[in-house]
């Protein structure tokens, strides 16, 4: 029994079809990945400009970023993950290095914890500003002590020198 000509033709054209969608198929992944560089390396950089400014470090844990037990893990300010290894070697990566898994993980968890530290941070310097504006108001109220008082003694006593 002989196969069909226009069978053949058929498979072929089948065989065609299936690689163009191959062809399509890879554009389209090749096309994602160069968007998933572009979207880490935006969000890197400006994440990175917050958490410099900020100046906080966070612990992650091990899980985040598939590390063995004994490992640790901390997310400087710099955006990178110091890694310690159980043989208490390290490495240093910066976040964009890791995968599209790992950096979400490890966003999730510490963009909480840093908007928490920065906040008790700034209720301490708010309290800290807001004694310091007391303490000069109150001694404003005394005689002689005001700004321009003490600087127009403190030029003349220069001038009789």
């Amino acid at each position: 029994m002989t196969a069909d000509p226009s069978q053949s033709d058929d498979n072929l054209a089948a065989a065609v079809k299936a690689m163009e969608d191959l062809v399509d198929e890879a554009v389209q992944v090749y096309e994602l990945d160069k968007e998933k560089v572009n979207v880490t390396d935006d969000l890197y950089n400006s994440l990175k400009i917050l958490t410099g400014y900020l100046g906080f470090t966070v612990d992650l844990p091990n899980e985040l970023l598939n590390l063995p037990p004994q490992s640790r893990a901390i997310l400087v300010p710099s955006l990178d993950i110091i890694i310690i290894k159980p043989n208490y070697k390290s490495e240093q990566k910066r976040l964009d290095q890791f995968t599209l898994d790992e950096i979400s993980n490890v966003l999730r968890y510490s963009i909480p914890m840093i908007i928490n530290m920065a906040r008790t941070d700034r209720m301490i310097k708010s309290k800290k500003i807001a004694f310091l504006k007391e303490g000069t108001k109150k001694l404003k109220r005394l005689p002689g002590t005001s700004v321009d008082d003490s600087m127009v003694t403190d030029t003349m006593r220069m001038e009789k020198v």
